[in-house]
């Protein structure tokens, strides 16, 4: 079964006591009693996580409360969640699209007056970090935002890599691209999602699906301005015809050249830029970005990116029905890269020697491999591909 991860705006925490365990410059974490989490590993997501959040947004007025355990978010409706330690017990089948690990949430308050307010999330993942501090800052400012947009904004902004203590936007979620293609939107469906507010009372397929479709619109705003600044999407979206003018964006992000054409980021000077928008690629199932990867990975010279773009590769052709002989030829340069690998973290070195060895040619075929060594070396080498 394929779990994915999926942050989403909720309005009821779960009812947990919590004690604070760590307090920063600008907010406080804190732990679910009889529970622990490591302050050093949140602490390494949320710092960057906030960076970036007020450089596109502006600096928080008030302390931002973090909920912190090891664990995932089991929904009770579309607007209510609690938190689960099982990871598999939080596991949601979304109807028509999948299972999905929900690990965090943002919470606005319940309805009594000691309900917690503040971000609730079982991961120490600056992508999550970034997407609730979103909620968190929109939240504080006061503004009423369209969900969709508030979503879409946040899946933008949480969509890239972590790389030497900075947090670098890519912007292309490959998952709701993926799903979206897929999807055919009445204009009743659609007007629906468009008109959804966070205290609406609404199903969890349609809580993901405004996740989605607010991503694929503002990855078409971002395209088309080239900013961050959310004022600046919200005054080229044109409201005198929401309906005709989401439709226009959803079919311009989700056009088959589009992810192809955001390949050019794999070209970009900065290396974080490249990495992060190698990451996820293999989602695509798309035999052109693979190719995209391929030649990309002939020129390229980082250690990381070299191992970022052998990953999302080798994991592309695992989605597609490549022909032998072009699996054949990619299969001897993704191999070399893992195997030569400088990566400058010993453990990381590691993994991808071991994942080598799980591929290595004497096993032959995409799927021929040692699956435990495979996926044992991938948990570890997680940040190069997960999204």
């Amino acid at each position: 079964m394929r779990s994915l991860t999926l942050p989403l705006l909720l309005l009821l925490a779960g009812c947990s006591s919590w004690e604070p365990v760590r307090r920063y410059d600008r907010w406080t974490l804190y732990e679910e009693r009889a529970s622990e989490v490591s302050p050093e590993a949140f602490e390494a997501a949320f710092n960057p996580a906030f960076e970036a959040v007020e450089a596109a947004l502006g600096p928080f007025e008030r302390r931002v409360h973090v909920h912190a355990w090891n664990g995932a978010v089991s929904l009770d409706g579309a607007q209510r969640g609690s938190i689960r330690r099982d990871r598999e017990d939080a596991i949601e089948d979304i109807p028509g699209i999948g299972p999905a690990l929900i690990q965090a949430y943002h919470s606005r308050g319940g309805s009594g007056p000691f309900a917690p307010t503040g971000i609730f999330i079982g991961t120490a993942d600056a992508g999550t970090a970034v997407h609730e501090l979103v909620h968190a800052r929109i939240a504080e400012s006061g503004r009423s935002l369209p969900l969709w947009f508030e979503e879409g904004y946040a899946s933008i902004l949480g969509d890239g890599l972590l790389v030497g203590g900075r947090w670098v936007v890519d912007g292309l979620a490959c998952w709701p691209w993926r799903e979206l293609s897929e999807e055919r939107f009445s204009d009743a469906e659609l007007t629906r999602l468009l008109e959804l507010r966070a205290s609406d009372d609404a199903t969890i397929k349609e809580n993901v699906l405004v996740h989605f479709l607010g991503w694929a619109i503002a990855f078409d705003l971002y395209r088309e301005t080239g900013t961050l600044d959310w004022e600046v999407w919200l005054d080229r979206f044109d409201e005198r015809d929401t309906l005709a003018e989401a439709r226009r964006r959803l079919a311009r992000t989700l056009a088959p050249e589009t992810p192809i054409d955001w390949c050019e980021r794999l070209a970009d000077p900065d290396p974080g830029v490249r990495l992060a928008c190698a990451k996820g690629m293999w989602k695509l199932r798309s035999e052109a970005v693979f190719h995209r990867l391929m030649e990309a990975l002939e020129d390229e010279r980082n250690p990381e990116v070299r191992v970022g773009l052998a990953i999302n590769a080798l994991a592309a052709a695992g989605e597609l029905r490549l022909h032998w002989r072009t699996w054949r030829s990619a299969e001897r340069r993704i191999l070399r890269a893992l195997r030569d690998s400088e990566l400058p973290d010993s453990a990381e070195r590691a993994a991808a020697l071991e994942l080598y060895h799980a591929y290595r040619p004497d096993r032959r075929g995409i799927h021929g491999t040692h699956g435990d060594q495979a996926q044992a070396a991938l948990a570890r080498l997680a940040r190069f591909w997960e999204e």
